[in-house]
């Protein structure tokens, strides 16, 4: 697959989150969110108004990378860091330290149900997907590409709020919070 193909995969109308992530499979390829109602820029969907494009990532199994990272922990999702970053007081969110800085359970469930209500994905499957990724991140310019200042502030936000990090007590056993 080309980029320029992959593009227009991934700018295909949009369906409903969960029709999206029912249809991934197990195989690689590329993940792009959309977001609307979403307190950072991105380019505009090109058949969906009001939808705008924040990510565009890879993933070894997008099924798995959807449902069990970006849609679930916080602690090892960037697009979920960032957007906890840019939401941390309209959700009213309070991130604590644990091995990372992560979100309580409450807390998580909270993000997640702005993401169903808020999100939509696009995804294309390609077994070269890390070559495909640095072109079509891009072409399409997503407003919190991982590496951009957006999301990098906003995932700064995120970790300072949960303020220093503690010294860890090694007689007291490591629990999540």
């Amino acid at each position: 697959m080309t980029p320029d193909e992959a593009v227009r995969a991934l700018t295909a109308p949009l369906a409903p989150l969960d029709e999206a992530v029912d249809a991934l499979g197990r195989d690689a390829g590329l993940v792009a969110w959309w977001g609307t109602d979403v307190p950072a820029r991105g380019p505009a969907h090109p058949t969906d108004p009001g939808w705008v494009l924040l990510d565009v990532g890879d993933a070894t199994m997008l099924r798995n990378r959807v449902t069990r990272q970006d849609l679930y922990r916080t602690g090892v999702s960037a697009i979920r860091r960032a957007l906890a970053g840019l939401l941390l007081d309209d959700l009213a969110l309070a991130p604590t330290w644990a091995a990372e800085v992560v979100l309580t359970t409450a807390d998580e469930e909270r993000l997640t149900g702005w993401m169903r209500a808020h999100l939509r994905l696009s995804a294309v499957v390609d077994v070269d997907r890390k070559l495909l990724l640095g072109p079509v991140r891009d072409a399409l310019a997503p407003g919190l590409r991982e590496d951009g200042d957006t999301a990098r502030a906003a995932r700064e936000r995120f970790a300072a709020a949960a303020g220093p990090r503690p010294v860890r007590d090694p007689s007291v056993a490591f629990r999540r919070p």
